[in-house]
């Protein structure tokens, strides 16, 4: 006990919070990966790193081209949210969606080359990953994965990885000449 000196277990400064004698160790906890466009500018701003959507007795749409942030989060109280990510900006790296519906139904809709992990728990509903059409997780890269965690209570939480809307590719075809007219 006579090498125990007090300040070595003081803070350096109000703001760490580790003490003097571990200021030297690296912090353990891994750093998401930054988010850099085609161009090498960043696609995801560091403000919006956490983001999200709420409905309560209502719906809630999420379509297009739009910025997922790193951590979404989308609450369903007896409501609906839908939100289709296969023109959303989607960075590189790992983003995270957190579902949680109660008495509500959450659909997710993701494009078939980007990686999807589903780790989510129910109680009296369904949490489902479906693959539909052709779509194959084997030919996803890992560049770009969305997990996707959290609860269904009474509820639904469907997250689909699909392509775009095959009868529209199939009408463009014909129009083109190509297949059946």
């Amino acid at each position: 006990m006579a090498d125990f000196k007090a300040e070595d277990y003081r803070l350096t400064n109000p703001g760490e919070s580790r003490p003097r004698g571990y200021a030297d160790q690296q912090d353990q906890r891994p750093e998401a990966p930054p988010s850099y466009g085609e161009q090498g500018r960043q696609i995801i701003p560091d403000d919006r790193a956490t983001s999200g959507v709420v409905s309560f007795l209502s719906s809630t749409e999420r379509e297009g081209r739009w910025q997922l942030p790193r951590r979404f989060r989308a609450l369903a109280v007896m409501g609906n949210v839908e939100l289709d990510l296969r023109a959303a900006e989607i960075g590189w790296g790992l983003s995270v969606i957190e579902a949680v519906a109660v008495f509500g139904n959450i659909e997710i809709t993701i494009s078939p080359d980007i990686t999807v992990e589903c780790d989510g728990d129910s109680l009296l509903g369904s949490f489902v990953l479906k693959y539909d059409g052709r779509a194959n997780p084997a030919a996803a890269s890992r560049d770009r994965v969305i997990r996707v965690t959290g609860t269904a209570y009474a509820s639904a939480v469907t997250i689909h990885v699909k392509g775009p809307d095959e009868k529209l590719l199939d009408r463009i075809g014909r129009s083109l000449g190509f297949g059946e007219p």
